[in-house]
């Protein structure tokens, strides 16, 4: 049978704190209560009239301070979980979250109830481009909100290659992750060996643009 959403996060939030969940019974707000709250704001903050539905992903949930203090230290793992299980929330049901889903629970409103506040990730996260065949010194670059990738001089991304077109393609934010598009080149782009006309990129992606292959990596 198929466990759900809040039955995975609690089986993973028992077996990350070891015995830790169990501790903080005591209090009057618990880490799954935290976690359906969340689960609430994510599902009716959906922006609509997307290709995807487009979700908030910064969430800072404050708790009274003997709330809070009930968690001790397991408080910073329960909120990674916590964040971590929303982005497989939001996977299944095929929503976009920007640059990663994060959890913050601090102290500071009432004992007895949560206060949440949520935004959506409208800022490029920045990622980096790892050379790993076809150019020497396996160099790196950083993407923020844009890169043109080519042999001009002009491009945010040089490659000294041949085979590359001067402006070969680009890498673009957006509100659902980081774009990966051709500009016309002579010899194509290619994304995990298949060659595409614009596609998202996912952590640790291989591109490869003439003879360069390059690894996607996003921020944790």
């Amino acid at each position: 049978m198929k466990l759900s959403f809040l039955s995975r996060l609690e089986n993973a939030l028992s077996s990350a704190i070891d015995g830790g969940l169990a501790r903080v019974d005591g209090g009057a707000i618990h880490p799954m209560e935290i976690a359906r709250r969340l689960q609430n704001e994510m599902t009716e903050g959906r922006l609509l009239g997307m290709d995807v539905p487009y979700v908030p992903n910064r969430f800072i949930v404050r708790l009274g301070d003997r709330d809070l203090s009930h968690m001790g230290d397991v408080v910073d793992e329960v909120a990674r979980q916590i964040a971590r299980h929303l982005e497989l929330y939001a996977d299944e049901e095929g929503w976009a979250y920007g640059g990663g889903v994060t959890v913050q629970i601090e102290g500071g409103g009432r004992d007895g109830r949560l206060a949440i506040e949520h935004t959506l990730d409208e800022q490029a996260p920045g990622a980096q481009l790892q050379v790993v065949a076809g150019q020497a010194g396996h160099e790196s670059f950083v993407v923020y909100a844009h890169a043109v990738i080519g042999r001009d001089p002009d491009c945010e991304i040089v490659l000294a290659e041949p085979a590359v077109s001067r402006r070969h393609a680009e890498i673009q934010w957006s509100y659902r992750g980081y774009l990966l598009r051709d500009l016309g080149s002579s010899n194509g782009t290619f994304l995990n060996t298949t060659e595409v006309e614009e596609a998202f990129l996912l952590d640790g992606d291989l591109i490869e643009v003439g003879l360069v292959q390059m690894r996607f990596r996003r921020p944790d």
